[in-house]
């Protein structure tokens, strides 16, 4: 699933790109056509469509070529995209498509300008093509059938206590009950229109949102391995979903969510840019191993949500670089006080490295709404350059204006 789900994320970034640079129409459907074929190869015929709403406009890949009647707006799975968190992709329930006859799924991301959408559809196959032979840590699936016997189960199934009752009275619609399994544990409860019940365990931090309810509610007449699929593919979509934005290491944003936040972000209100740079790394990494760097690096990121706000996009570059956007021009004394804050705690870390002569640098750039985020980069980095060039631990802002 994870294959899927890269390949949608990675038309998306590409489709905003190219809107980005203003790309016509005719070069997008080119380029879609080609992709669709790279992903055709990839996955075969369990690939069905790749289409996407680009300014009040479908425009669709092969073999599908698109219907100017198709009222798309009235799709869940645009919809539902663009409801969504920006950047998270969103899983539409099991359908039969209407040309081929097949069971169905739509891949859908929301792009960078508001109503643009990128979406991919899945054939479910009778073969095991998800690969689900195991769960995440703390999920559990029982199926049911209708004589109440145990038909299927996977995951950590020993926190799935199903009372005969829940099965007997169990409807179409899910039911949620809280603590009854085990502490920091939920269970969802439904029961198939075909008299199939099923009973899923996750963990409080991954509740089902309501606008993912619709997934679990599987009256469709689905038939028992689909529901097992769809079952698999709702909890393994909940874990997932935080590896498509977060660095695995220190839990900030990662490079490509970050790129497409401040692009989101930079059209629709002035802000301001940081890159930040850890001075003399590799030190901590020569003299007290890569261990202790991968901590220096997770304190650093500590530290930066420590000092700015919980709706400020931070997010790790990559190595030892890291990133801030805030949604805002910032006056420049807060700014200062800011930065100096992040200096100091980063100084008091270093200490505990003396051999490393652990310092940090910070480049900036003020943005106005509209720019480009490639430009507003480019400045901030400049700024950084200066800061490494004059001696590193200190901060810079760029002129830029």
């Amino acid at each position: 699933m994870n294959d899927y789900a890269f390949a949608v994320a990675l038309a998306g970034k590409y489709l905003d790109e190219m809107v980005d640079a203003n790309t016509s129409d005719a070069e997008i459907e080119k380029w879609m056509k080609s992709y669709c074929d790279k992903v055709a190869d990839r996955f075969g015929g369990n690939v069905l469509d790749l289409y996407a709403v680009l300014n009040g406009k479908i425009v669709a890949a092969n073999p599908w070529e698109g219907d100017d009647s198709y009222d798309y707006a009235a799709r869940s799975w645009y919809s539902n995209a663009v409801a969504a968190e920006p950047g998270t992709i969103v899983f539409s329930d099991l359908y039969t498509d209407a040309i081929t006859g097949r069971d169905v799924f739509t891949m859908s991301l929301a792009l960078s300008d508001t109503g643009d959408v990128a979406a991919i559809d899945v054939h479910i196959t009778s073969e095991n093509w998800m690969d689900f032979s195991e769960l995440p840590d703390g999920y559990g699936l029982l199926v049911y059938d209708p004589h109440l016997t145990l038909a299927y189960s996977i995951g950590d199934t020993h926190l799935i206590t199903l009372q005969e009752d829940m099965l007997e009275n169990g409807s179409g619609e899910v039911t949620h009950y809280v603590g009854d399994v085990k502490k920091d544990y939920n269970l969802y409860v439904s029961k198939l229109s075909s008299g199939w019940s099923v009973g899923v365990a996750i963990p409080d931090e991954n509740l089902i949102s309501t606008n993912r309810m619709f997934i679990v509610n599987l009256g469709l007449g689905l038939n028992v391995l689909n529901m097992i699929i769809v079952m698999v593919f709702l909890v393994r979509s909940i874990h997932d979903s935080k590896q498509l934005r977060q660095d695995a290491l220190t839990g900030l944003l990662n490079r490509s969510y970050i790129m497409k936040q401040m692009r989101k972000r930079l059209k629709r209100s002035n802000g301001t840019l940081l890159i930040v740079d850890l001075d003399n790394f590799k030190g901590v990494n020569d003299s007290y191993g890569h261990d202790h760097g991968d901590l220096v690096l997770m304190r650093v990121a500590e530290v930066l949500q420590s000092c700015f706000r919980k709706t400020d996009c931070i997010g790790r570059l990559g190595g030892d670089e890291f990133v801030i956007y805030v949604d805002a021009s910032l006056a420049d004394d807060i700014l200062n006080n800011k930065v100096e804050e992040v200096v100091r705690q980063v100084s008091a870390l270093s200490q505990q490295y003396p051999s490393s002569n652990l310092s940090i640098s910070v480049g900036g750039c003020r943005c106005k709404k509209g720019d480009k985020y490639s430009e507003v980069f480019k400045h901030a980095d400049e700024a950084l350059y200066q800061v490494k060039k004059s001696g590193k631990c200190g901060f810079v802002m760029s002129d830029y204006a």
